[in-house]
């Protein structure tokens, strides 16, 4: 069986709209907080959504997943 190496995350060149760096995305998403009494559930998602935003800068796609997921 051969295992296959992922190659080592490469920021997407979108990411520069948001971030000079990926140090950055943390400060993006510092004050999305999930608030009290949501229901796990919910906080779940949201905790879910927070850290796609973050992972962003190597992958723009999960931005669209993060912020669909934020919609009603």
């Amino acid at each position: 069986m051969t295992t296959q190496r992922l190659p080592f995350p490469v920021p997407d060149e979108r990411a520069h709209n948001f971030a000079g760096q990926y140090a950055d995305m943390h400060d993006l998403v510092e004050d999305l907080v999930v608030p009290d009494g949501v229901p796990q559930a919910a906080a779940s998602v949201l905790r879910t959504a927070r850290e796609l935003l973050r992972q962003s800068y190597n992958c723009y796609e999960f931005s669209t997943v993060a912020g669909r997921s934020c919609t009603p």
